[in-house]
């Protein structure tokens, strides 16, 4: 990444009474290829990430690019990086938990959780349409489980544009706290290019935490959006990952 997207150390972002925080400290770990995190003080586990495209889904599914945002202090490979998120119908989210997994789908309270208190969010950097020099940072929806039925996670779907979005492929690093951020859903300009980076010229923070990042983004790369308007992303639920 470019000189000026620099790793910062970011405070603990844990939002339960200090009690709880005592009693109960996040962990992860990895099951089918899959990171999970742990959820305190609630007790479930959640993948990082959403569930990525597989060699065989490629060639049918839509997978697009998203940066999945993990703000924790947690060690271990696939944090902050781009993942080709799976994006499916509602009618195969479930399923796709429980054969991977054994898990499910997130309840809408337990993925609110996991973003209040891991900062977990599904970021899309899109170019603005007729604009190259402005980045919209919104997220990616995601399937969560209402209790019979599938809906979209936030609940105010982002449509497609006509012909697909220009997404890029972008890592994230812990904002240094004097940053200018935008919250996602907003948009900003587009710094100069530096060294084959992209990068929006202002942080991007999880609503309703301190997460806050800054993005490098691959130059050479952009992909074409294939997701429907209303498709999704996957992320799974499991009582304890298997060792």
């Amino acid at each position: 990444m470019a000189a000026r997207v620099v790793t910062f150390l970011l405070a603990s972002l844990v939002v339960a009474p200090a009690s709880a925080r005592a009693a109960c400290e996040s962990r992860a770990s990895e099951q089918g290829g899959a990171r999970f995190v742990s959820v305190c003080p609630a007790g479930f586990w959640i993948t990082a990430t959403p569930l990525p495209c597989t060699p065989e889904a490629r060639a049918s599914a839509p997978c697009d690019p998203v940066t999945a945002l993990e703000a924790s202090a947690l060690e271990g490979a696939g944090k902050n990086r781009s993942v080709d998120a799976l994006v499916t119908g509602a009618d195969s989210a479930e399923r796709l938990c429980r054969e991977r997994f054994g898990g499910r789908l997130p309840t809408p309270g337990e993925r609110e959780q996991a973003r209040l208190a891991l900062g977990l969010a599904s970021l899309r950097v899109r170019e603005e349409p007729g604009e190259f020099s402005r980045l919209r940072l919104h997220a990616l929806q995601e399937w969560v489980d209402e209790g019979g039925g599938a809906k979209r996670y936030p609940s105010v779907a982002t449509e497609a544009l006509p012909g697909g979005d220009v997404l890029l492929e972008c890592v994230a690093e812990p904002a240094p706290p004097q940053a200018r951020w935008v919250p996602i859903g907003e948009s900003c300009s587009e710094l100069p290019d530096e060294g084959g980076v992209r990068s929006p010229s202002c942080a991007v923070g999880v609503p309703g935490t301190a997460a806050r990042f800054v993005l490098g983004c691959d130059a050479t790369r952009t992909v074409r959006s294939r997701a429907r308007a209303g498709d999704a992303a996957v992320r799974c639920v499991v009582p304890e990952p298997a060792r």
